[in-house]
């Protein structure tokens, strides 16, 4: 599978969510994207945390334990105040207080997938289209590139230009290209997009 046949997973997770939300008379709704897809950038980037040149801590958040829902993380029985009641280890995390970890890093750049994604569908792109990577001197710099993709392709669409080939040509090679300098592999990447695509199809069933 490569970023092509996500398409067709976004399609039907924004077709669920204009079924669940529809669309409001005279509602910009790929502006809301756009900005939408800024602030993840804008978490994506607090995630990686390679710019805080004020902080000894400048390590990417890849790793980040789950807490275990039945014992709150105490790894043993709780009240619903969630304080613990009983030296017993809990069964589901056989006492640790954790089930897992998350790489918070990963997720915050497939919240921005989904974005670019809907966009795309959005400006009707061909998804059938052949994306190229490209990659800058380093990290800060590709985050200046995709930001400035993001607006390019917002002012290509609205000044009625050709947003397509702004998003073909510089907005996905060079998010693919974060992707790479952010040391992801595209499996990864796709298995992350994957579990996050039924996450967001639970919520709107769930009235999100």
């Amino acid at each position: 599978m490569n970023i092509n046949d996500l398409f067709e997973l976004q399609a039907k997770l924004d077709a669920h969510i204009e079924k669940e939300h529809p669309r409001q008379p005279g509602e910009d709704r790929l502006a809301k994207k756009i900005l939408a897809l800024q602030v993840e950038l804008g978490e994506l980037c607090n995630c990686w945390r390679g710019f805080k040149f004020w902080s000894e801590d400048q390590k990417p958040r890849t790793d980040e334990p789950i807490e275990c829902e039945t014992c709150d993380g105490w790894g043993s029985e709780t009240d619903p105040y969630g304080i613990c009641m009983s030296s017993d280890k809990c069964e589901n995390c056989s006492g640790t207080g954790f089930v897992g970890s998350r790489n918070p890093l990963l997720e915050e750049y497939v919240d921005c997938l989904h974005f670019i994604l809907s966009i795309g569908l959005d400006i009707n792109v061909d998804t059938n289209i052949n994306y190229g990577m490209t990659i800058s001197r380093d990290v800060t710099e590709q985050f200046f590139e995709v930001y400035r993709d993001v607006l390019e392709v917002k002012e290509s669409v609205e000044f009625e230009f050709d947003g397509v080939e702004k998003y073909r040509d510089l907005l996905v090679p060079d998010f693919l290209g974060l992707g790479k300098m952010l040391g992801f592999t595209w499996e990864q990447i796709e298995q992350a997009y994957l579990a996050k695509n039924k996450i967001n199809h639970l919520r709107q069933e769930l009235g999100y």
